[in-house]
Formats: C-alpha cells, structure tokens, sequence
C-alpha cells in the first residue's frame, strides 16, 4: 500500500489568525451561492435531491460541482473530477479562494496550521485519492488528495445531520 508523503510544514507557512481565518470561512459559506460563480444557464436546479439521506435542493454544474440547500440556506458543498476540465477547475477555484483557502484544485496540497495532520478520519474509497476529514469550527471539511500530492476534491458541510450521515461509517 502506497503512503501519501505531505511536505514538512515550515514556520512561514503557519496562520497565527487561524481561528479568525476559520470563522471568516464559515462566515463565507453562510453566504454562499452557486448564482455567485455561475450564469443560469451553466447548472440545473434539482428540486428533489438526496444528500447524505438528507431531502433538499441541488444546484450543480454536471456532478462535479454540488451546492445543496436546505430551506434556501446552502448545507453542503461538493468539488470533485474538476481538475481535468479548465472551465471547473477555475470555478472551483475561484469559490475555494471565496471560502478563504488558500489551496487550489489540481495543484499540490501543503500542509498548513489547519490541515496539518489533525484530521479526524481519513479513508481511501478511490485507489487514486485518500480522502482526510477534519472537523473546523462544527463544520465538516474533506479533502481528497491523490497519490502525487495533489488536491483532487473537496467537501465543506455545515448541516449536523449530514456530518453525522458522513461519518457515521467511522463510528461503527
């Protein structure tokens, strides 16, 4: 079995504001909204989608970009296979540097204060990506790294029921 090696952490690299950094993110993803990245017409509205067994409404540009709502708030927020596909991968982009991250789809991940090896579960359901989960501020953040080092997919869920959907595999 391969091990995914990180690069070693410098002291530069290290956000001293990092709590203030998480509560600007979490305070970004209460205001976010597909409309913000995307014309009407390059996504559908499901009406009737299933998240983690939770009913609510998807917006999503093909599957690979996924904002769901629940009541008209977004809950959940799903990157993934953008990284072959300019177009996705630069939206994708663009609305991880609205959430306030500093890493990018498709580029190598280092590790920083916040995703440092402190993440609570990690799983490898994709032979080609290992999937890190950490718990920031009562929300759920997954990051998929691939075997070269590098950022594959991402997942931020704010709504309890969902975290506890996601992870409740690991609990078992």
């Amino acid at each position: 079995m391969m091990t995914v090696q990180f690069p070693i952490l410098k002291k530069e690299n290290v956000n001293l504001n990092s709590e203030r950094g998480l509560l600007y993110e979490k305070a970004s993803f209460n205001k976010l909204d597909i409309d913000c990245f995307f014309t009407l017409d390059e996504y559908q509205i499901i009406d009737d989608f299933i998240y983690a067994d939770i009913s609510g409404i998807a917006k999503v540009c093909g599957y690979q970009i996924l904002f769901f709502y629940i009541l008209g708030h977004v809950e959940a927020l799903s990157l993934e296979d953008v990284v072959e596909n300019t177009f996705l991968r630069d939206k994708a982009n663009q609305i991880l540097t609205y959430l306030g991250f500093d890493f990018k789809m498709g580029h190598p991940f280092e590790l920083t204060d916040e995703f440092n090896h402190n993440f609570k579960f990690k799983d490898s359901i994709n032979d080609d990506e290992v999937r890190y989960y950490y718990d920031f501020n009562e929300m759920l953040i997954v990051l998929g790294i691939n075997w070269q080092g590098f950022l594959v997919s991402f997942e931020m869920v704010k709504d309890k029921a969902i975290i506890h959907n996601r992870l409740e595999n690991f609990y078992s």
